[in-house]
């Protein structure tokens, strides 16, 4: 795959923005991507953003697609305003991985393992309950690896966003210019 063979396919028209946190900014995510939705005006906006996971399996494991739009910072209780058909006016694909937990989901899933080995149901929810008040609560957890993870994740979506966005080309030449 040369650059001739390259410039012959008919390449769809792509942007990407990353508009990082408010704490970096100062500005919403909803903000400045509605900002360049309105003078780019294109077709549909594929939003990705990491996910709190409900069960600490899922972490970095699921990938999360629906066509209903994203609310950065839900998932950890820091609501910002969303990415959606009826903010930004345009069809919204999100796309989400979950990347934390929080510490009282270890605990919950941690309980069900004990459950599982013969603990009654009772003594287990009684200790959740204590375990998951206080600190614990609003604890969000990632993995140690989450660096090496991030990386193997962000390549993976990476080329399947572009194998969705320009189908004149095969996976393989997309992962071979991917770096």
């Amino acid at each position: 795959f040369g650059s001739a063979a390259y410039n012959r396919k008919k390449m769809n028209r792509v942007s990407c923005l990353v508009p990082g946190v408010m704490a970096q900014t100062g500005m919403e995510s909803a903000e400045i991507v509605r900002g360049v939705v309105k003078e780019t005006k294109p077709d549909l906006v594929v939003a990705v953003d990491a996910l709190a996971a409900m069960e600490t399996k899922r972490i970095c494991t699921t990938i999360q697609v629906t066509d209903t739009g994203i609310q950065p910072g839900s998932g950890v209780g820091n609501h910002r305003a969303g990415l959606t058909r009826e903010t930004l006016g345009v069809p919204v694909i999100a796309v989400g991985i979950p990347m934390v937990v929080y510490a009282s989901t270890i605990v919950r899933d941690a309980l069900k393992d004990i459950l599982a080995q013969g603990s009654t149901e009772e003594a287990a929810e009684a200790m959740a309950e204590r375990l998951s008040k206080g600190a614990l609560r609003e604890m969000v957890v990632t993995p140690r690896s989450i660096d090496e993870l991030v990386a193997h994740l962000a390549d993976t979506l990476a080329l399947a966003i572009n194998i969705a966005l320009q189908p004149s080309f095969t996976a393989r030449e997309l992962s071979f210019r991917l770096h």
